[in-house]
Formats: C-alpha cells, sequence, structure tokens
C-alpha cells in the first residue's frame, strides 16, 4: 500500500524532477570539464551548494506523503523546520555570481554559463519546492496563510543568503551552535552601516525572489493549448 502511494505521488512529479536531475547533471559535467581544461578546482565546491539546494525539495516531496498519506504529523512537522532551514541554500547559489573573474585562462563566457547553470538549478529547486509547501499548507489551511507563509519564507531566505554570504555560517550552525549565529547576526547589527547593507540586501533579494516565485506560479497556471 505504502509502495502504491508513493509511486502515484512521484509519477506525478516525474517530469520537473528529472529535468532538475539532467540540470544538475548538466551544471556538474561543466564542472568537471572545466577542471579536466584548467587543471584546478576553483568552482568545485558549487557541486556542494548544489546538493544542499536537492535536500528542500527532497523532503518537499516526502513530507505530503507523511502528512497526509502517511499521517505522521509529528515527522511531518520535523521535516517543515528542516525544509524551512535549507531553502535558503537553493536561491543562495546566485550569489556565487560574485566569484566571476577571469582564471586559468578559462573563457569568461565559459564560466558566466557554469555559474548561470547552478544558480538556474538551485533557484528551480527552490521554487518548485516552495510551490509543494505553498500547496500542502493551503490544503491545511487556507490560501492567505500558505502565501504568507511562502512570503515569510522567501524574506528569511534572502536574510539566510546573507548569513551564509557575508557572516559566513550555514544551515549546519543553527543547530550545532545556536548560540553563535546569534550573536554574529547581532553583531552584524551593531552599526548602521552593517545594518544598513543587511537590510538592504534582505529588502532586494526578497523583492527578486518574489517577482521571480510569482513568474513560476503564473507560467505554470498558463493553459497549454496548441495555436489554431
Amino acid at each position: 500500500m505504502l509502495k502504491t502511494i508513493r509511486s502515484k505521488y512521484f509519477q506525478e512529479h516525474y517530469q520537473i524532477t528529472v529535468l532538475l536531475i539532467i540540470s544538475s547533471l548538466y551544471s556538474i559535467a561543466l564542472e568537471l570539464l572545466r577542471i579536466y581544461l584548467s587543471g584546478h578546482k576553483n568552482y568545485f565546491y558549487f557541486i556542494w551548494n548544489l546538493f544542499l539546494a536537492w535536500v528542500p525539495y527532497l523532503i518537499s516531496m516526502y513530507l505530503p506523503i507523511t502528512y497526509y498519506k502517511l499521517k505522521i504529523k509529528i515527522i511531518a512537522y520535523f521535516l517543515l523546520v528542516i525544509w524551512f532551514l535549507f531553502w535558503p541554500n537553493s536561491p543562495y547559489i546566485i550569489t556565487d555570481l560574485l566569484h566571476l573573474n577571469a582564471k586559468q585562462n578559462i573563457p569568461l563566457w565559459f564560466d558566466l554559463c557554469l555559474i548561470l547553470s547552478f544558480a538556474w538549478t538551485g533557484l528551480m529547486l527552490g521554487f518548485t519546492s516552495l510551490i509543494e509547501i505553498q500547496n500542502l499548507i493551503r490544503k491545511r489551511f487556507n490560501r492567505v496563510i500558505a502565501w504568507t507563509f511562502s512570503i515569510v519564507t522567501i524574506l528569511t531566505g534572502s536574510l539566510g543568503i546573507y548569513i551564509g554570504r557575508y557572516v559566513r555560517l550555514n544551515t549546519w550552525d543553527v543547530v550545532a551552535n545556536p548560540m553563535r549565529v546569534y550573536f554574529d547576526i547581532a553583531k552584524n547589527f551593531n552599526t548602521h552601516m552593517m545594518r544598513t547593507e543587511t537590510l538592504g540586501m534582505v529588502i532586494l533579494y526578497g523583492i527578486f525572489l518574489l517577482i521571480g516565485y510569482l513568474t513560476i506560479k503564473i507560467i505554470i497556471k498558463i493553459p497549454d493549448r496548441m495555436a489554431l
């Protein structure tokens, strides 16, 4: 019975999952090609960042089964918390564009394509998983609460991007050393300049991600009709 439920659910998400796998393999292939051509592993950590972006996607695929089919709500809520903590890893990859510069005689256009491919895959993993979670919350509560959750996730995700990029903390630190996370974030609000930079990045990235998310939501609602 459980196997049948899982099979039916994942069949419904088969196409997007396969496409995201292909996109991920393409990004990894570009990185491996770059290592082969240059002999350097400058962007090898992109693969790890991509793996972290897959974590919330995989959780979002399994969470509805846990909540509605298996009815193990405690585990479902625990998975939701883990998803929320890991979600910023998906859009975080777009900040890797900061590393773009000429290295090892590799054409700049090649590195740009490499970084964009990782960033695109990360964004799509994040947006797709957020859509799944928003749908789950909408079914459990209502549309307003679901959209409120999504907006809060995007804004806190933007804060997570700032923390990861400039405070140099990651998701593991929230669990392993929460006090360090608190004090390091508080330290960034000690001066007016740091407060302005933090809030500015959170707001601008939040707006960017929200526009992107709304665009994807609208696109998937466009009817698939053949032009006459």
